[in-house]
């Protein structure tokens, strides 16, 4: 075993025992770890506060077994949740590179930023309607034909339309050829997997747990290639998002998200899609500062960074500031396609600063445009807001607009 200390070593709320060989909180109660997810720990561990290469974890946890990326991922996933939050955000992924796992009382510096390879070649922009986080695939090195194959399908995937699930098939066929000339191409992969993602999302497209299940793995294997900062923002919405609750994971969101800030920390879209995570699960002050500095980077920023500037206020129980935030985001369209989150959020917002008027006039103007008809029906459409407090105030604040339970 790699840890040798008698004394319990802390991580987070966490400690790791090395006399029983286990995790346990603060209780004592242990917390389940799969005996390589342990492993990886412990190598970890050993080099507290310094980079781990990828080939070193892989060397040393699977000495006499060749595996993919894929199978660190899982373990890195699984010894994130296992730390909680607090520890989780200590385990801090260095994309292409490896994993340092910091210590609190001496927080490694940031390490350099890596250069673009010389040849890279910047997709086209693909912008999410509704939540409308920004997918910016980037760093595609490929051969001539798959090159044409991913970026043809960059610009048929381009707005996330609800409309155009026929160009999002034909998006899917030419990155399935892409991904088959080159199963190496980062990019392709992502996108492959957001028209899994697209499925999943549109209720009118039918896609279900099967879909999510290869939108995840798709850019699971993305990030594990060495994906870019748009792949980790990407996987970060999903396990933020994901419908289903066994599949998220607010954890590796935040994570993910942190990954883009690493990667690319000049990138106004980074710090928007953090704060969005940050604010969901309840870390309402956090999230200011980054959509702050968010804005500031983008000086015409879009409407979706409004709309997580209002949560991020609301969140941080400012609810003046979010309906100021939220206001010009609310007319005649707020309640039809995706645009439905801004209107509930502007009435509590309303409501929670005392304008509760104003507040049930957009309750009453969502009667026959959602079929949440209740806080309960509008409960159950919140996934990922997995903060109990804030999510309360937020139903609460409707309550008080005049929204039967």
């Amino acid at each position: 075993m790699i840890v040798e200390a008698c004394e319990n070593i802390r991580i987070g709320e966490v400690v790791l025992n090395p006399r029983r060989g286990r995790l346990e909180d603060g209780t004592g109660a242990e917390r389940v770890l799969r005996a390589k997810s342990f492993r990886v720990l412990e190598l970890l561990l050993a080099r507290r506060g310094e980079l781990v290469a990828k080939d070193d974890l892989l060397r040393d946890a699977w000495p006499d077994v060749i595996v993919s990326d894929d199978s660190l991922a899982q373990c890195i996933s699984d010894i994130r949740r296992a730390l909680g939050p607090r520890g989780a955000a200590l385990l801090r992924t260095v994309p292409r590179r490896g994993y340092v796992l910091e210590d609190e009382e001496h927080p490694a510096k940031a390490l350099p930023r890596r250069t673009v390879r010389q040849g890279t070649v910047v997709a086209a922009v693909v912008a999410m309607a509704g939540l409308g986080w920004l997918w910016l695939p980037a760093e595609p090195v490929a051969p001539a034909e798959t090159l044409g194959q991913a970026m043809t399908a960059s610009a048929l995937l381009d707005g996330r339309d609800w409309q155009r699930r026929e160009a999002n098939e034909q998006a899917r066929m030419l990155l399935e050829a892409a991904v088959e000339d080159d199963p190496s191409d980062a990019v392709a992969l992502a996108d492959l997997g957001l028209t899994y993602w697209l499925e999943v999302q549109h209720l009118a497209w039918g896609g279900g747990r099967r879909e999510m299940a290869q939108a995840i793995e798709m850019v699971e294997r993305a990030v594990a290639l060495g994906g870019t900062a748009s792949a980790h923002r990407l996987l970060a919405e999903m396990r933020l998002l994901s419908p289903f609750p066994e599949m998220r994971s607010p954890v590796d969101a935040l994570a993910n998200a942190q990954a883009a800030v690493t990667l690319a920390p000049d990138e106004a879209d980074n710090f928007a899609v953090l704060a969005h995570v940050l604010a969901l699960t309840g870390r309402g002050a956090d999230a200011m500062g980054h959509i702050e500095r968010a804005m500031r980077l983008d000086p015409t920023p879009p409407d979706w960074y409004r709309q997580v500037a209002g949560l991020s206020y609301l969140v941080a129980r400012e609810p003046a500031r979010a309906a100021e935030a939220f206001g010009p985001l609310h007319g005649a369209g707020t309640f039809t396609g995706t645009r439905w989150w801004p209107g509930w959020l502007l009435a509590s917002s309303l409501a929670q600063s005392g304008r509760t008027d104003e507040a049930a006039a957009i309750i009453r103007a969502a009667k026959g445009r959602r079929p949440e008809s209740s806080i309960a029906a509008v409960a159950q459409s919140l996934d990922g807001w997995s903060d109990h407090d804030s999510r309360e105030r937020f139903l609460d604040g409707l309550r008080r607009a005049g929204l039967p339970d």
